[in-house]
């Protein structure tokens, strides 16, 4: 759960460290959320998770999603971090919750939850 700064009323995300900026997680959260082909001049960004919302309640959509997911951050890795490794897991039914590992250049790490809608 998310804490308040009374000071700036704004909420204080406990997981971002100082490491990392939120450019860097929301570049992150862009290129996942976004349908892989809709940005005309990178057609080569975004991911197809959208396409499980619309497939079978399966276990080998575990499988999809982490390729999906290492397909859209794959153009991130020699430029802006030095490792992403991507774990699928599905704790609940009609869900998939990845687990992102992000390492920087400098070898700090850090880890992103997203979960991606199936069967709707």
């Amino acid at each position: 759960m998310a804490e308040i700064d009374f000071q700036n009323k704004d909420y204080v995300l406990p997981s971002l460290n100082s490491a990392f900026t939120q450019d860097d997680i929301q570049s992150v959260l862009i290129c996942l959320y976004q349908h892989r082909g809709q940005h005309f001049a990178t057609p080569d960004q975004g991911s197809y998770l959208y396409k499980l919302r619309r497939s079978k309640d399966v276990e080998r959509n575990k499988v999809l999603a982490r390729q999906y997911a290492q397909q859209a951050l794959e153009h991130m890795v020699p430029n802006r971090f030095r490792d992403i490794q991507v774990m699928a897991e599905r704790k609940e039914q009609s869900r998939i919750d990845l687990t992102i590992t992000l390492t920087k250049l400098s070898g700090q790490a850090q880890i992103i939850h997203y979960f991606v809608p199936v069967g709707g």
